[in-house]
C-alpha cells in the first residue's frame, strides 16, 4: 500500500512536470532531415547574436551524435552565416593547413562524417581547431621547421636537442612520460620559456599563443599519471578554452562552429567540474557570445533496451522527461530553467547519454539545449 502510494505521487509528481515543460520540448524529423521549422525559430532565436555555436557529443564513438550535428552545420551555415568550423583537433596543423586529414580519425574517416565534409568543401567553410594536443603528421613535420623560419629572421637557431625533443613528444604524446628523462623535460619547458622572451615570437600574436599551446602539451603530456582525468582535465581545458578566444578575438568578423564532446563544452560551474571546462572557461573569457547544444543517443549497442525503458520510467532520469523514447526530441533546457527553479536545482542521472564525468549533476544547466536521437549507431568507417 505504501509503495503503491508513493508511486502514485512520483507519477503525478512527472506529470505535473512534463505539463510544465511540454511546450519547451520539440520532437525532431528523421536524422537525416532533423531540423523541423519549429526548431529552427527557437535556433534562430538564440544564435542571432552568437559568435559561436557548439555541437557537442556524447561520445566520439557515436556515429548517430555526427549525422544529427551535421543537420545542425548545414542549418547554420546555409540559413545564419557560420563559414568557419573549429574542432577539438590539432590547434597548431590547422592554423597553417586547413584540411580535414588534420583532424581525428573517427571525424575525417568515419562514413557519417563524409556528408559533412563534402558539405563543408562545397559551402568554403574554413576548418580550424583548438586543443593543445599534438598529434598530427603535419605538425611532427612543420612545428619545428615553421619554428626555425620565423626565428632565422632574427639570426636565431633552434637547438638540435629541443628539435629531437619535441619530435619525440608530438610522436609519443602520453607515452612521451616514460620516454623522457626528467632533466629533458626541464630542459623543453626551459628552452619554451627562452624562447618565448625573444622579441620576434612576443611581436607574433600567432607564435605567441602556439608556444603557449606548446607549453602546455609539454605540461600535459609528461605529468605524473598523465593518464588521469583528473590531472588532464584542468590543463587541457584551460588551454582549447584560450586557443578558441585566440581564434574567434583574431576573427572577429567571423562565426564560428565548435565540434566537440559533450563533456568539454559545459558551461556550469558546477562543483562536479570546478569550473574546469573549456565551456566554461571561454564564457568567461567571451561573456554571451556561445550558444552551447549538447547531443547524445539514447541507444547505441552496448546499452540494454530493459535498462533504458527503466530509466525512462525514473524521474530523476534525463530520459524520464521526454515524451517517448521512441522519437528524436530538442529540449530547450535554456527556456525551461528560467521557468521553472525547481528544474534548474534538480539532479538527473543521464545513463551516460550526454556523457558528463559523473551521471548525478545539475544536468539542465549544463547546456542551453539538449538534442535527443532515439536510435543510436557506432561510428563505422570505409573498409
Amino acid at each position: 500500500m505504501r509503495k503503491a502510494l508513493l508511486l502514485s505521487i512520483l507519477f503525478f509528481s512527472n506529470q505535473i512536470i512534463f505539463s510544465q515543460i511540454e511546450k519547451d520540448i520539440y520532437e525532431l524529423n528523421s536524422i537525416n532531415n532533423l531540423l523541423t521549422d519549429e526548431v529552427k525559430i527557437v535556433i534562430e532565436h538564440n544564435v542571432s547574436e552568437k559568435q559561436t555555436v557548439f555541437l557537442g557529443e556524447s561520445v566520439h564513438y557515436s556515429g548517430s551524435d555526427f549525422l544529427a550535428k551535421t543537420e545542425f552545420v548545414k542549418y547554420l551555415v546555409t540559413e545564419h552565416g557560420y563559414k568557419d568550423i573549429a574542432f577539438e583537433s590539432d590547434f597548431f596543423a590547422l592554423l597553417f593547413d586547413h584540411n580535414k586529414h588534420n583532424l581525428y580519425s573517427m571525424w575525417n574517416k568515419s562514413n557519417q562524417c563524409k556528408e559533412l565534409f563534402d558539405f563543408l568543401e562545397k559551402n568554403k567553410v574554413t576548418i580550424w581547431g583548438f586543443d593543445n594536443k599534438l598529434y598530427s603528421r603535419y605538425s611532427y613535420q612543420n612545428f619545428t621547421k615553421k619554428l626555425s623560419e620565423i626565428l632565422k629572421k632574427d639570426e636565431f637557431e633552434l637547438s638540435t636537442k629541443f628539435t629531437k625533443l619535441i619530435k619525440l613528444i608530438i610522436k609519443n604524446q602520453y607515452d612521451s612520460r616514460k620516454k623522457l628523462s626528467q632533466k629533458e623535460i626541464d630542459y623543453l619547458k626551459a628552452y619554451i620559456t627562452e624562447l618565448q622572451k625573444n622579441k620576434l615570437i612576443k611581436t607574433n600574436k600567432i607564435w605567441n599563443q602556439i608556444l603557449k599551446s606548446i607549453e602546455s602539451a609539454i605540461e600535459l603530456y609528461t605529468i605524473k599519471d598523465n593518464y588521469s582525468d583528473k590531472n588532464r582535465i584542468p590543463i587541457r581545458d584551460k588551454q582549447m578554452a584560450e586557443n578558441l578566444n585566440f581564434l574567434v578575438k583574431n576573427n572577429p568578423n567571423k562565426k564560428f562552429i565548435v565540434w566537440l564532446a559533450n563533456g568539454h563544452m559545459s558551461k556550469s560551474k558546477s562543483t562536479l567540474l570546478n569550473g574546469q571546462t573549456m565551456g566554461y572557461q571561454f564564457r568567461e573569457l567571451n561573456p554571451n557570445s556561445s550558444y552551447h547544444i549538447a547531443f547524445g543517443s539514447i541507444r547505441l549497442p552496448e546499452r540494454k533496451e530493459k535498462d533504458i525503458i527503466k530509466a525512462g520510467k525514473k524521474s530523476n532520469n534525463i530520459l524520464s522527461l521526454l515524451p517517448s523514447l521512441e522519437r528524436n526530441y530538442f529540449l530547450d533546457a535554456k527556456k525551461i530553467i528560467s521557468k521553472n527553479i525547481e528544474l534548474r536545482n534538480k539532479f538527473f542521472n543521464d545513463m551516460y547519454i550526454f556523457n558528463l564525468p559523473n551521471d548525478k549533476t545539475k544536468l539542465l544547466n549544463h547546456f542551453d539545449t539538449l538534442v535527443f536521437i532515439a536510435r543510436g549507431e557506432e561510428v563505422k568507417y570505409e573498409k
